[in-house]
């Protein structure tokens, strides 16, 4: 080995020697490792110990705020509701036969009771403490923000809500409709909880009702003659009624009997039972009816369900409508409204459909005599009957060649012919057809792109 080598291997043993020397000296001991984590461990418990007291906090907050529920401030003075009385405050007038009684309501719920007394009452309670035999039943309708008057032939009431205001009167606390509790009627107040808001209005039969209701739900027990209502964002509940005007949003609508009604609904709910005479006008709506002797309807995307109906006229896009039992006739204008029937009558005059895209379904095994005309491009139809395609004729004044071709276009020139052709492959896109002497019912559809079923 020369001299050179030796050195380079020299060289290279001090290097590696260096090397793992400063490892040594900068990596850490295995006692100072574990010393370490000990101390890191005992930190970790020292923070989920403050947690675990912040938890503890938080929780004793919880509990507080829970007290403080049950706690009101009126004024600078706390008020357990549980301490409170209760008081049932009442007001009423005499109203003529003729008297149009009036209703105006926001966020107060109602029970309107028919009676057979000639004069409207309006009952409801209050809670309040200390002595209040000095209070007169005018002054806490005063304070509670609910009017009741009468001028020349009509009777108004009118609620506002009240809020989360309380009210001091000869130094009582009163409240009606708090945040913590609420209006109660014929029921005293549960001390947990809130109670029902509820005024309790008694109203004559004989007399028209006018009601405006919002964010709050309406019962009406009894029948009435006549119903004019506007209801938003709640509920109107109520049995026969011979007249009613309605209308109604975001909001469900459940009536009795009618005889003729005039319904305006947008997003809601309505269902009644049996009609004399019914008109309608919905949108995003879903309506249920019984039996319905004459129905209007204009339609935008609803869903009908009608037990039987006599007489229907609709204009209807989008949606559904099914009928349990058809009797006399329908006319229908629509775009994309699917029509189901169950079952038609005997005594059926008039079908007429103009719609497109959609199904239908009009079993006909109950009529013996009736013709159908029928036409819709792209169209499957479903028959027990035969269909027969129509036979286009086209008029043209061109003659045979050799011959005047300037003769008049009545039919009887020699010099006019007529060319005929039949539309082959597609007898469901235009057809007629004749069940029994074809002198019963009346069948005329157009309706393209649709399948319908007359099975």
């Amino acid at each position: 080995m020369n001299k050179t080598l030796l050195g380079k291997l020299t060289l290279a043993t001090i290097g590696l020697s260096l090397s793992l020397y400063s490892f040594a000296q900068e990596a850490p001991k295995a006692a100072d490792i574990k010393v370490e984590g000990y101390q890191l461990q005992a930190e970790g418990n020292k923070l989920q110990a403050q947690a675990n007291k912040l938890q503890a906090g938080g929780y004793r907050l919880q509990a507080e705020d829970a007290k403080l529920q049950s706690l009101t401030v009126a004024g600078y003075k706390k008020v357990d509701p549980k301490d409170l009385k209760s008081k049932e405050i009442s007001m009423e007038l005499p109203a003529a036969k003729t008297a149009e009684i009036f209703i105006e309501n926001s966020s107060r719920n109602l029970d309107i009771k028919v009676w057979d007394q000639p004069k409207v009452k309006v009952v409801t309670t209050i809670l309040y403490e200390g002595d209040a035999s000095k209070v007169t039943d005018a002054e806490w309708f005063e304070k509670i923000n609910l009017t009741f008057r009468s001028s020349a032939n009509t009777i108004r009431i009118k609620t506002a809500a009240s809020g989360n205001n309380f009210y001091k009167i000869n130094g009582n606390i009163v409240s009606w409709g708090g945040a913590n509790f609420e209006l109660a009627s014929n029921e005293s107040y549960a001390g947990q909880g809130k109670a029902k808001k509820t005024v309790t209005i008694y109203i004559p039969k004989e007399n028209n009702l006018d009601l405006e209701s919002k964010y709050a739900e309406v019962v009406i027990d009894g029948n009435l003659n006549k119903l004019t209502a506007d209801i938003t964002n709640g509920g109107l509940e109520l049995g026969d009624v011979s007249k009613l005007f309605l209308r109604s949003k975001y909001s469900n609508v459940t009536v009795g009997n009618i005889k003729t009604a005039e319904v305006e609904l947008i997003n809601g709910r309505f269902i009644a039972k049996d009609a004399d005479d019914l008109d309608l006008d919905t949108k995003y709506a879903t309506i249920e009816a019984g039996s319905v002797k004459k129905l209007m309807v204009r339609s935008t995307n609803d869903e009908y369900e009608i037990e039987e109906v006599g007489v229907l006229t609709c204009r209807k896009n989008y949606g559904n409508l099914r009928i349990t039992k058809l009797n006399t006739s329908i006319e229908l204008d629509g775009t994309n409204a699917d029509i189901k029937v169950r079952n038609i009558g005997s005594g059926l005059e008039l079908i007429k459909i103009n719609d497109k895209y959609a199904d239908i379904r009009l079993p006909m095994r109950n009529v013996k005599n009736y013709n159908v005309a029928y036409q819709g491009a792209y169209s499957t139809v479903y028959a027990g009957f035969e269909k027969k395609p129509v036979v286009n004729k086209e008029e043209t004044k061109t003659a045979p060649k050799g011959e005047a071709a300037s003769a008049s276009v009545a039919g009887t020139s020699r010099n006019v012919y007529i060319r005929e052709h039949i539309v082959e492959n597609d007898s469901d896109s235009h057809f007629t057809a004749t069940v029994g002497d074809g002198k019963g019912a009346k069948l005329d559809l157009k309706c393209q792109n649709c399948t319908v079923d007359f099975k």
